[in-house]
């Protein structure tokens, strides 16, 4: 029990940090909130707010799809501060 736990909490904090490229990204864009964010990728505020808090689980292709919309490459997203 304690290792499946211990992997949710992995899990959890993995998501948090995508969350937080994803807002990092936003702002570097100049886009100054979620709703905007929202708004100009096409998706539901709620969605978007949760995949910046971390907790909403975003798939591959939804990142996929929402990088293209930013304009960066999966490759930058992951080697460019993102630890």
């Amino acid at each position: 029990m304690e290792e499946t736990q211990s992997t949710m909490d992995i899990e959890k904090i993995e998501l948090q940090k995508l969350g937080a490229r994803i807002r990092s990204l936003r702002k570097e864009l100049g886009i100054k909130t979620a709703e905007e964010a929202a708004f100009k990728y096409g998706l539901q505020r709620s969605q978007y707010s949760k995949y910046e808090a971390g907790s909403g689980n975003i798939t591959y292709l939804s990142l996929v799809s929402l990088l293209q919309k930013m304009g960066i490459s999966l490759k930058d997203f992951f080697s460019e501060g993102f630890e």
